[in-house]
């Protein structure tokens, strides 16, 4: 990630905002404590897995009539800091506001991990999620082997990892997603 630049005072969540307005379309940014970071293009394999996870999620949605939406990515505020993430899928309620770049309240967000992820960041990406009450799980999802991991809201409001064999349980939104549909028709390395 690349800092656009250096902000004094940091950049608010409404200037954030702001500033993903005037950026091209395509673009991936988060604001961390104040400073935007633009994210790199995800790899083809990356955009497959979360193209299967959004159509298993929609197709699951059609079937039940169920009151979330999946969507691809968007931002997330992180209360009481100057900080979003933008998880690769985010499932939340449909409250009609269609129009927005941000989903204040997801119920479980997944991430398509890069290779070159590095483990603090993806401590400090866990810890902004952790700080998000209304997510209930975050899904961690490799991109160069069939492995997921999904961490799930403990009763002390913390996030606890359970690593998945071939099915992820998302009773959050009462979804079990077989990993050979997670990773369906994917050259693994």
């Amino acid at each position: 990630m690349r800092a656009a630049e250096t902000h004094d005072p940091p950049m608010s969540l409404d200037g954030f905002l702001a500033f993903l307005e005037e950026r091209p379309k395509g673009e991936r940014w988060e604001l961390d404590d104040g400073v935007p970071l633009k994210n790199p293009q995800p790899t083809r394999r990356h955009d497959w897995i979360q193209v299967n996870i959004l159509e298993a999620l929609r197709q699951h949605r059609r079937r039940h009539g169920s009151p979330w939406r999946p969507s691809g990515p968007s931002q997330v505020p992180v209360p009481d800091a100057a900080r979003t993430v933008a998880p690769d899928v985010i499932v939340a309620i449909d409250d009609g506001r269609h129009d927005l770049c941000i989903t204040p309240a997801p119920l479980v967000v997944f991430e398509v991990l890069s290779p070159s992820e590095r483990p603090k960041r993806r401590a400090s990406k866990l810890a902004a999620y952790a700080a998000v009450s209304s997510i209930g799980s975050v899904v961690l999802v490799r991109q160069d082997r069939q492995s997921v991991t999904v961490y799930r809201r403990n009763p002390d409001g913390g996030l606890a990892p359970i690593v998945c064999t071939a099915f992820v349980e998302l009773p959050e939104i009462g979804v079990t997603l077989a990993f050979e549909t997670i990773y369906d028709d994917m050259p693994l390395a």
